[in-house]
């Protein structure tokens, strides 16, 4: 088999849902990426028993009406394929908001993933000062699965600062503390605003997750 093939097994994509697509939910991609995987014809792997299906692992949560252009998908394939191929097949089947930059074997878990960079676009944002705006501690009302109650956020916050008119955020995105960039968003009084996921780090906050 060529080096460059991607053996049967583990595959990763990495792709960007943009414009309108940003207003569907978790539950309606996943529809989505069912219809496109079976009209791309990929010998994709499913779960055995009672009710098989297609095993698709995103890494992490993307709040609604945000955009991205570093999502990742993993699943598993049955046979061989190029990832060029693979890559063709799935922009060919999927809507021109939804693209994918490249497919490749994995060599890292998603529950490695430590930190989120996020672009905040609106306006009145070229005048805020974020260092003063996120002061510690920054108490919001937090959503958990069975009621609403304050937390301070800024343990959470890595990074924030403003260039240029854009509000760049480095939040908390591992599976135990993720942090919605609405939260700190809204603190600051942000009310129309843009959110863009540019970047996913490994949990020391640096290294590019891949």
């Amino acid at each position: 088999m060529s080096a460059a093939m991607l053996p049967a097994g583990p595959v990763r994509i990495k792709f960007e849902k943009r414009g309108s697509l940003k207003f569907i939910s978790h539950l309606d991609l996943q529809r989505m990426m069912n219809t496109a995987f079976n009209r791309a014809g990929i010998p994709i792997w499913y779960t055995e028993g009672f009710n098989p299906h297609k095993k698709l692992v995103f890494a992490l949560p993307l709040p609604l009406g945000a955009e991205s252009v570093c999502e990742f998908l993993d699943f598993k394939i049955t046979e061989p394929m190029s990832p060029e191929e693979l890559t063709e097949r799935l922009n060919n089947a999927f809507p021109p908001q939804l693209r994918v930059f490249e497919s490749y074997t994995p060599e890292s878990k998603f529950k490695s993933i430590g930190w989120a960079e996020y672009e905040l676009t609106g306006a009145g944002i070229e005048n805020i000062d974020p260092a003063e705006a996120l002061k510690t501690p920054v108490i919001v009302l937090k959503r958990t699965k069975t009621a609403e109650k304050e937390a301070d956020i800024s343990p959470y916050i890595k990074r924030a600062a403003n260039e240029n008119g854009i509000l760049r955020l480095i939040l908390c995105a591992d599976q135990q503390n993720y942090l919605n960039p609405d939260y700190p968003a809204k603190y600051i009084g942000l009310e129309d605003y843009s959110v863009m996921r540019r970047r996913i780090f490994f949990a020391d906050g640096l290294t590019e997750f891949k």
